[in-house]
């Protein structure tokens, strides 16, 4: 039923027909696992990077920007509402019939194909939101090439409880005769990924370990050393889809075509793929931004430095744990702090169909591991949601969910977790609307994100010299509402 209903959507809106949008656009379809669309950025600089003028559609998670991005920038604001009104009056005609409006992502995803076609992209990546079977990406009949990245557990009431299950929902977005690529998996999902690959007769191969390329890990734009192994299969799909269909886009980008598939042959990386790994950036991911707080008679000061990842599965959580070691421990260095040792706080939140013990647990192992703890954790409710935007003037009232974060959080301090809270020269103020009873070092419950940040801003400025590091993690929601009010959003 979810598969008519989203034919009958796309035959509604008119332009957007399935054979219309595969007979003009060109795509590359990338099944993520949370923190892999890093891999459809690296697509994208890739892009950029063969040619300026080569039109490419990038298609990914609407939680930190709502808009389609045509060649690296997110489409203007005219042009964005020109195609939305469209699409949404066109549906909206015919909305008193079954099926009725779609939802969300089914939305964007026809806008994001009306996109395509009126801007006559030549190629289009498209991240799969959830699953992909039954993905409203999934309505291409036809790409160029297809990818899986790393399995693993999330949106486990719709895929399944068990790896082969997931891989099986993900699987979904393989064609017959259309190559597919994933990279090394757990025994049985692997196997069920070649399962389904073989009942559509789609040809699925590993891609080649990214260390056999020449090109030093430290050198991707991306942290982290799992973002090798999308890197990996980034250069996979790239290779694929400029082998298929690149010499057609006509311009310098087709001229190097042949050169280029030639040199990853011999496991060679081109100039244009080399350039853009090192480019690639992600909002929200893995990101660093240092703030300020500059205000009217304040000093500037060290600031405070936000630790910013998205992270909302046990295994990306774990991976965010290895990140934060690392970026905190190289931004103190580099900042020659290392006689002030600088103050953490954990800014987290997740949403209420997460299991917070599944998230915390691994998250928290991780950091004792290393030895790395926080002074204080704060659980603050984000003000975007998918139901919602933000709204300043509505703060949520109920912070149940909040103090349960808290509890599931407590019971895994361990003696490391909270080392060396007296920080010399550090005045913290007191935190907003601290219940009674409540502690930062064992995790506090704050009413809103703005009153946070306020504290945060009042934090850095009453001690000037101290420096703050902040880990933001949990949800894209709590990420990119942090970003908007820090007003370093994607633009």
């Amino acid at each position: 039923m979810r598969i008519q209903n989203w034919n009958v959507y796309l035959a509604t809106s008119g332009g957007c027909q399935r054979e219309n949008t595969a007979a003009r656009v060109s795509s590359t379809h990338v099944m993520p696992h949370d923190a892999d669309c890093h891999l459809c950025l690296s697509g994208k600089e890739w892009c950029k990077q063969l040619s300026r003028a080569l039109p490419f559609e990038l298609l990914v998670s609407k939680h930190l920007n709502a808009c389609p991005n045509i060649c690296r920038r997110p489409i203007a604001i005219p042009d964005f509402m020109q195609h939305f009104w469209w699409c949404f009056d066109k549906l909206k005609e015919y909305a008193h019939l079954h099926p009725g409006m779609p939802a969300y992502f089914r939305f964007m995803t026809i806008l994001a194909l009306k996109v395509f076609l009126e801007e006559k992209v030549d190629v289009a990546i498209l991240e799969v939101g959830v699953g992909g079977r039954l993905d409203a990406t999934n309505c291409i009949p036809k790409p160029i090439v297809c990818g899986v990245t790393s399995l693993g557990f999330d949106h486990v009431e719709l895929l399944g409880h068990t790896l082969p299950e997931i891989a099986r929902e993900k699987a979904g977005i393989f064609k017959t005769g259309v190559p597919a690529f994933t990279v090394q998996q757990p025994e049985d999902a692997l196997q069920a990924l070649l399962e389904v690959a073989g009942k559509v007769q789609a040809p699925l191969k590993l891609a080649a370990p990214f260390e056999q390329y020449m090109l030093p890990p430290h050198q991707l734009g991306l942290a982290g050393a799992h973002q090798q192994v999308n890197a990996s299969l980034a250069v996979q799909l790239a290779a694929t889809w400029e082998q298929a269909a690149g010499p057609s886009c006509g311009g310098p980008a087709a001229a190097g075509a042949a050169q280029r598939v030639q040199q990853l042959g011999q496991l060679q990386l081109p100039d244009a793929y080399v350039e853009g790994l090192q480019g690639c950036v992600w909002p929200g991911r893995a990101q660093v931004v240092r703030q300020s707080w500059v205000s009217e008679g304040m000093a500037d000061g060290l600031g405070t430095t936000f630790f910013l990842d998205g992270a909302h599965t046990p295994e990306s959580m774990a991976t965010c744990a290895e990140w934060f070691c690392e970026a905190a421990h190289t931004q103190q260095a580099t900042a020659g702090q290392q006689e002030l040792a600088p103050h953490r706080i954990l800014l987290f939140n997740c949403m209420k169909e997460r299991n917070p013990e599944a998230l915390l647990r691994p998250f928290m192992t991780t950091l004792a591991a290393r030895g790395l703890g926080f002074q204080q954790a704060l659980f603050v409710p984000p003000e975007s949601s998918y139901r919602k935007l933000g709204s300043p003037d509505h703060p949520p009232k109920d912070l149940s969910w909040q103090h349960g974060l808290q509890k599931v959080y407590q019971t895994h301090l361990t003696p490391t977790s909270t080392t060396g809270v007296t920080r010399a020269g550090l005045q913290l103020p007191a935190l907003p609307g601290l219940e009674a009873g409540q502690d930062g070092r064992q995790g506090a419950v704050l009413p809103s994100l703005r009153a946070t940040l306020n504290w945060l801003r009042r934090c850095s400025q009453s001690s000037p010299k101290a420096p703050l590091q902040v880990l933001v993690t949990g949800s894209l929601y709590l990420v990119g509402d942090v970003l908007k009010l820090l007003n370093k959003a994607p633009v």
